[in-house]
């Protein structure tokens, strides 16, 4: 079973299959307070599996709970902060 989590102090959400790590989607926040999601990979064995848009829903769920605003710059995040209309609400557009 995979298990994604944020972690505040890696700025990050991340999935583990046990112990490993196997995918990241990383939000460094800018000088405006602003995460910016610029990173999701997941390990290539575990693709296909929807890991990918789990770790974009983790983060959101971070970012709601501590009333950030998210600029999606890496292409897999901005394809689905444009799909998806639950992430209104967290989507920051400059």
């Amino acid at each position: 079973m995979i298990d994604v989590i944020f972690e505040a102090e890696e700025s990050r959400a991340a999935a583990y299959d046990g112990e490993k790590l196997v995918g990241i989607c990383t939000v460094p926040e800018n000088e405006d307070g602003v995460w910016v999601l610029d990173h999701t990979v997941v390990r290539e064995e575990y693709g296909g599996q929807g890991l990918a848009g789990l770790l974009v829903d983790c983060v959101t769920e971070a970012a709601r709970a501590r009333n950030k605003k998210i600029l999606p710059v890496c292409s897999y995040a901005v394809k689905r902060f444009n799909r998806k209309e639950d992430y209104a609400d967290v989507f920051y557009k400059d």
